[in-house]
Protein backbone atom coordinates (compact mmCIF):
# COMPACT_ATOMS: atom_id res chain seq x y z
CA UNK A 1 0.00 0.00 0.00
CA UNK A 2 1.22 3.49 -0.83
CA UNK A 3 1.72 6.25 1.57
CA UNK A 4 0.52 9.51 0.61
CA UNK A 5 3.89 10.88 0.73
CA UNK A 6 5.20 8.72 -1.59
CA UNK A 7 2.51 8.88 -3.94
CA UNK A 8 2.98 13.08 -3.71
CA UNK A 9 6.96 12.30 -4.35
CA UNK A 10 5.85 10.31 -7.73
CA UNK A 11 3.86 12.88 -8.79
CA UNK A 12 6.29 15.49 -8.19
CA UNK A 13 9.55 13.85 -8.94
CA UNK A 14 9.80 14.94 -13.03
CA UNK A 15 9.27 18.66 -11.90
CA UNK A 16 6.13 20.94 -11.34
CA UNK A 17 4.73 22.91 -14.24
CA UNK A 18 5.70 27.11 -13.85
CA UNK A 19 2.66 28.03 -13.70
CA UNK A 20 0.43 30.28 -10.83
CA UNK A 21 -0.73 26.77 -9.58
CA UNK A 22 2.10 24.53 -10.02
CA UNK A 23 0.85 21.72 -7.26
CA UNK A 24 -2.78 21.83 -8.63
CA UNK A 25 -2.93 19.16 -11.31
CA UNK A 26 -1.19 16.20 -8.26
CA UNK A 27 -3.48 17.90 -5.89
CA UNK A 28 -6.23 17.01 -7.84
CA UNK A 29 -5.39 13.76 -8.41
CA UNK A 30 -4.58 12.59 -5.16
CA UNK A 31 -8.06 14.34 -4.13
CA UNK A 32 -6.88 17.18 -1.46
CA UNK A 33 -6.07 21.03 -1.85
CA UNK A 34 -2.70 22.80 -3.55
CA UNK A 35 -2.54 23.80 0.34
CA UNK A 36 -2.83 20.54 2.01
CA UNK A 37 -0.28 19.18 -0.68
CA UNK A 38 2.13 21.95 -0.34
CA UNK A 39 2.22 21.42 3.08
CA UNK A 40 3.13 17.99 3.44
CA UNK A 41 5.83 18.97 0.39
CA UNK A 42 7.08 21.20 3.51
CA UNK A 43 6.77 18.60 6.43
CA UNK A 44 9.09 16.31 4.15
CA UNK A 45 11.28 19.05 3.20
CA UNK A 46 11.58 19.81 7.18
CA UNK A 47 12.53 16.07 7.68
CA UNK A 48 15.26 15.75 5.42
CA UNK A 49 12.82 13.61 2.92
CA UNK A 50 13.37 16.26 -0.05
CA UNK A 51 16.87 18.09 0.55
CA UNK A 52 15.24 20.80 -2.18
CA UNK A 53 13.70 21.76 -5.60
CA UNK A 54 15.76 22.72 -8.31
CA UNK A 55 15.88 23.47 -12.56
CA UNK A 56 16.65 20.35 -14.39
CA UNK A 57 19.08 22.03 -16.76
CA UNK A 58 20.02 20.55 -20.27
CA UNK A 59 24.00 20.44 -19.40
CA UNK A 60 24.49 19.82 -23.46
CA UNK A 61 22.21 22.54 -24.36
CA UNK A 62 24.83 24.80 -22.25
CA UNK A 63 28.00 23.84 -23.77
CA UNK A 64 28.85 21.18 -21.23
CA UNK A 65 30.06 18.46 -22.99
CA UNK A 66 33.31 17.47 -20.91
CA UNK A 67 31.28 14.66 -18.84
CA UNK A 68 34.29 12.59 -16.55
CA UNK A 69 34.22 10.20 -13.71
CA UNK A 70 37.41 10.50 -11.39
CA UNK A 71 38.23 7.55 -9.87
CA UNK A 72 40.50 8.19 -6.87
CA UNK A 73 43.00 6.04 -5.06
CA UNK A 74 42.74 7.57 -1.21
CA UNK A 75 44.29 5.62 1.26
CA UNK A 76 41.84 4.64 4.16
CA UNK A 77 44.11 7.23 6.65
CA UNK A 78 43.52 10.01 4.29
CA UNK A 79 39.79 10.01 3.20
CA UNK A 80 38.67 11.75 6.63
CA UNK A 81 40.15 14.43 5.41
CA UNK A 82 40.07 14.44 1.70
CA UNK A 83 36.21 13.97 0.81
CA UNK A 84 35.31 17.83 2.52
CA UNK A 85 37.78 18.91 -0.53
CA UNK A 86 35.59 17.31 -3.07
CA UNK A 87 32.12 17.94 -1.07
CA UNK A 88 32.73 21.66 -1.51
CA UNK A 89 33.36 21.96 -5.21
CA UNK A 90 30.27 22.46 -7.38
CA UNK A 91 32.30 21.29 -10.46
CA UNK A 92 31.31 17.69 -9.01
CA UNK A 93 27.70 16.60 -8.67
CA UNK A 94 28.22 13.34 -7.34
CA UNK A 95 30.62 11.45 -4.89
CA UNK A 96 30.93 7.49 -4.37
CA UNK A 97 32.88 5.55 -1.90
CA UNK A 98 33.49 2.03 -3.35
CA UNK A 99 34.67 -1.39 -2.57
CA UNK A 100 38.63 -1.76 -3.72
CA UNK A 101 39.25 -5.06 -5.65
CA UNK A 102 42.94 -5.76 -5.04
CA UNK A 103 45.02 -6.85 -7.92
CA UNK A 104 41.80 -5.78 -10.13
CA UNK A 105 40.75 -2.11 -9.53
CA UNK A 106 42.37 0.14 -6.78
CA UNK A 107 40.15 3.15 -6.84
CA UNK A 108 37.67 3.79 -4.13
CA UNK A 109 36.09 7.06 -4.54
CA UNK A 110 34.20 8.39 -7.64
CA UNK A 111 33.76 11.89 -8.46
CA UNK A 112 31.48 12.65 -11.70
CA UNK A 113 32.72 16.45 -12.90
CA UNK A 114 31.11 18.29 -15.44
CA UNK A 115 33.09 21.10 -17.14
CA UNK A 116 32.63 22.81 -20.91
CA UNK A 117 35.91 21.04 -21.84
CA UNK A 118 37.99 18.09 -21.38
CA UNK A 119 41.40 20.05 -20.40
CA UNK A 120 39.33 22.02 -17.72
CA UNK A 121 38.24 18.51 -16.37
CA UNK A 122 41.84 17.04 -16.10
CA UNK A 123 43.49 20.42 -14.82
CA UNK A 124 40.13 20.25 -11.87
CA UNK A 125 41.48 16.77 -11.25
CA UNK A 126 45.11 17.55 -10.89
CA UNK A 127 44.28 20.79 -8.46
CA UNK A 128 41.90 18.60 -5.99
CA UNK A 129 44.67 15.36 -6.31
CA UNK A 130 47.54 18.25 -5.54
CA UNK A 131 44.97 19.59 -2.99
CA UNK A 132 44.60 16.25 -1.00
CA UNK A 133 47.82 15.14 -1.87
CA UNK A 134 47.19 11.99 -3.74
CA UNK A 135 48.24 11.32 -7.57
CA UNK A 136 46.73 7.95 -8.34
CA UNK A 137 43.71 8.91 -9.76
CA UNK A 138 41.85 8.44 -13.91
CA UNK A 139 40.12 10.44 -15.23
CA UNK A 140 37.61 8.46 -17.24
CA UNK A 141 35.35 10.85 -19.74
CA UNK A 142 31.74 9.62 -21.47
CA UNK A 143 32.27 8.31 -24.76
CA UNK A 144 28.25 8.59 -25.66
CA UNK A 145 25.58 9.21 -23.06
CA UNK A 146 22.58 6.87 -23.03
CA UNK A 147 20.19 8.41 -20.62
CA UNK A 148 20.53 11.76 -18.38
CA UNK A 149 17.28 11.79 -16.00
CA UNK A 150 17.45 12.30 -11.71
CA UNK A 151 16.59 9.41 -9.79
CA UNK A 152 13.44 8.41 -9.55
CA UNK A 153 11.43 6.51 -6.93
CA UNK A 154 10.09 3.14 -7.67
CA UNK A 155 6.54 2.14 -8.00
CA UNK A 156 5.88 0.58 -4.48
CA UNK A 157 4.48 -2.74 -5.14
Amino acid sequence: MMTTDHEILQLIQDGVPVTREPFKEAADKLGMTQEELVERVKAMNENGLIRRFSANINQRKLGITANAVVVWNIPEAKMEASVPVFLKRGEISHIYERRVYPGRWEYNLYTVVHDYERESVERFAKKIADEIGVDDYQVLFSKRRFKGTSSRLATRR
